[in-house]
């Protein structure tokens, strides 16, 4: 984290306490992602086009917490699938679902503020390969963690709120090497790629309703 960004936060969390003060409610909130960061999940690079790729990011899921006064349990299921195709020949596919297990902290009464972090507790990858007419490869998944960290600003009235948020997601894949057909390789090949060990990092926007009682 930049010098910037620690103090943008050293300077954000004292003013929303201060604004928005302890809570007392119980809340149960719901979100789903409208919108997500769009990134190039590919783990192959064709080396033998020239070709802009197209690439396609979709989004599912959504968030459930339960807060009673200022602390919280949550859970989240996403599903990112990817799409980048170099030419009409060459399709790189990837589904990514993780389902996390989530921390929450809030605070505030008719204006609200909710952080918290999730642990990686399911989930699968899995990435299919077309080129040339030939049958899709698919490297065998061995590996899948991560965390998370979050944030939800709400308003309240009337019993319910209105909610918008921000939610970063830490994953890290693995995949066998064993079963790599021979055109793909680390060098030297139609389809390369750096390492098997893979890291991705994905960004949704999240809207949302609460109830309180």
């Amino acid at each position: 984290m930049s010098a910037l960004r620690f103090s943008s936060l050293i300077i954000l969390f004292p003013i929303l306490f201060a604004a928005c003060g302890r809570s007392e409610l119980i809340r149960i909130r719901m979100l789903a992602p409208v919108t997500e960061d769009k990134k190039d999940y590919a783990i192959f690079t064709d080396t033998e086009s020239t070709a802009t790729p197209v690439i396609i990011n979709k989004q599912i899921g959504g968030s459930l917490y339960f807060l009673f006064k200022s602390i919280g349990l949550g859970y989240t299921t996403i599903t990112t699938k990817m799409e980048k195709m170099t030419d009409t020949t060459h399709t790189e596919k990837t589904t990514l679902v993780t389902n996390f297990t989530d921390v929450a902290f809030g605070i505030g009464e008719n204006y609200s503020f909710m952080w918290g972090a999730g642990v990686l507790s399911g989930g699968k990858r899995e990435t299919s390969l077309e080129y040339g007419g030939s049958a899709p490869f698919n490297p065998k998944n061995n590996y899948l963690g991560g965390h998370s960290i979050f944030f939800v600003l709400g308003h309240h009235g009337f019993g319910f709120e209105t909610l918008l948020g921000y939610r970063t997601n830490f994953i890290k894949a693995e995949f066998e090497e064993s079963n790599l057909p021979s055109t793909v390789g680390k060098t030297g090949k139609e389809f390369t790629y750096e390492s098997n060990k893979l890291s991705f990092t994905t960004s949704q926007v999240q809207l949302g309703i609460g109830f309180t009682f």
